[in-house]
């Protein structure tokens, strides 16, 4: 199910708290789900250190925001600024789908401009983020099926992006 959250930045909070709010939900989210670990949400997104938050102050999460995909959850982040900031209802509550995640959840970052070479990095080292675009709508259990392979194909880019 396709779900939307707003998070208020600056001038509501910083662009390292609101950062933090983004991963709790994202965490708080997930590991609702047993086969989910706890803990692991937020150890996976340490890739985006200081990534997040320059993401959020430079305004890149503002339009297409970030996209968290996983059999039936499909939910768009957005962090706003200025007065949309000031303007904004947050929900803070774990999104609703979560509870059923599975361990092949991914973080769909886009790619700012700048940053590029960054966030391309940061999503490298981490299986559960993607600068690709997301899909347009939830994955479902059969179409996870249908799409999985014996090929590993993040284990073929990673072996060419080596070489």
């Amino acid at each position: 199910m396709e779900r939307q959250r707003t998070i208020a930045a600056s001038p509501v909070r910083s662009a390292a708290e609101a950062w933090n709010v983004v991963t709790t939900l994202i965490a708080t989210t997930l590991e609702r789900s047993p086969n989910v670990a706890a803990g692991s949400v937020e150890r996976e997104l340490t890739a985006l250190e200081g990534l997040g938050p320059a993401l959020i102050a430079g305004g890149h999460l503002e339009s297409d925001g970030l996209v968290l995909c996983d059999v039936g959850l499909h939910l768009t982040i957005r962090v706003v600024t200025a007065d949309a900031a000031l303007a904004v209802k947050e929900n803070l509550n774990p999104v609703p789908g979560g509870g059923s995640a599975t361990p092949a959840w991914v973080l769909h970052v886009p790619l700012p401009g700048a940053l590029d070479n960054s966030v391309s990095s940061a999503a490298k080292r981490s299986a559960h983020l993607s600068v690709d675009a997301p899909p347009k709508t939830a994955p479902t259990a059969k179409t996870e099926r249908a799409s999985r392979s014996a090929i590993d194909m993040d284990a073929l880019r990673r072996l060419r992006m080596k070489s």
